[in-house]
C-alpha cells in the first residue's frame, strides 16, 4: 500500500491488505486453539464475520482483529465432541453446496454438548419467491429487501431481485450457493442429528446468549433453533 496512505496511529492489522496477507498464513492452523480465553467460551458462533459477542469462540474463512479462529469449515470444526453449550451461525450456510451444508451441519451437531442449541439464520427464500409471484400478478406488496437498489441497464424488474439472492457474487469463492426455507432447513437439520427444530423469530429463542442476531438481517432472514438431546 502507498506510504502516503499508511498512519501511524493505526494497526497495522486495521488495514485489509494486511489482513488478506495475514488469512492464508494462519487458517487451518492449530496453535490458534491453545488461546487460553477459547478454553473458557461456552458458545461458538460460526462465520461470524465482523459481528463479535462476548463468550463467544469466533470463527470464520476470513480473518480480521476479532476472528478468533481463522478456519476453512468445509474442513470441519476444529473442537471435541460436546464442547459448546450452543452454536450461532448467521448468514453462513448459503455459501456452501447442499452436500457440504449438510456436512456442516453435523460438525455443528458434534460439536455441542447434550441440552445445547444450534440457531441457524439463512436469507429466507420463501420470503423472495412469494414477492416475486405477488409483483408478478401486479401486486404492489410484498416487496423485496433492498428492492429500490435492484436494477440493471435502468432495468427494473421483480425478477432482478430473485437473481441477488439466489446468485449474489456466485462468481466468487464466497457467493451464495444454495437457496433456503423453513422446510429444506429443517429436513437437513434433522439428518445432521438435531431434535425439536424449531422457526423463530428475530431476537426470539431458548437460550438467551444465543440471542445475537444482527439488526440489520432482520428484513430478510430465516430463523430457527434445534436441539440437541
Amino acid at each position: 500500500m502507498p506510504i502516503a496512505t499508511v498512519s501511524y496511529r493505526r494497526s497495522a492489522f486495521s488495514y485489509a491488505k494486511v489482513q488478506a496477507w495475514v488469512g492464508p498464513v494462519i487458517r487451518n492452523r492449530s496453535f490458534q486453539l491453545r488461546r487460553k480465553h477459547l478454553l473458557a467460551a461456552s458458545y461458538l458462533d460460526v462465520g461470524c464475520g465482523r459481528n463479535h459477542h462476548a463468550g463467544f469462540v469466533h470463527l470464520d474463512y476470513l480473518w480480521h482483529p476479532g476472528v478468533d479462529i481463522c478456519w476453512d469449515i468445509a474442513r470441519g470444526l476444529p473442537f471435541a465432541d460436546g464442547t459448546f453449550k450452543g452454536v450461532f451461525s448467521q448468514h453462513c450456510l448459503e455459501h456452501f453446496s447442499l452436500p457440504t451444508a449438510l456436512a456442516q451441519l453435523r460438525e455443528i451437531r458434534r460439536v455441542i454438548a447434550p441440552g445445547g442449541t444450534a440457531r441457524i439464520i439463512v436469507p429466507d427464500a420463501e420470503l423472495y419467491l412469494r414477492a416475486y409471484f405477488a409483483q408478478l400478478n401486479g401486486a404492489p406488496e410484498p416487496r423485496f429487501p433492498y428492492q429500490e437498489a435492484d436494477v440493471f441497464a435502468d432495468i427494473r424488474t421483480p425478477m432482478l431481485s430473485v437473481n441477488r439472492i439466489c446468485y449474489v457474487d456466485r462468481d466468487s469463492p464466497f457467493g451464495h450457493r444454495t437457496l433456503s426455507d423453513f422446510a429444506l432447513v429443517a429436513a437437513l437439520l434433522k439428518k445432521a442429528g438435531f431434535d425439536d427444530v424449531k422457526k423463530c423469530a428475530f431476537g426470539q429463542g431458548r437460550d438467551p446468549r444465543l440471542l445475537v442476531d444482527s439488526p440489520d438481517r432482520q428484513v430478510e432472514s430465516l430463523y430457527l433453533e434445534a436441539s440437541v438431546s
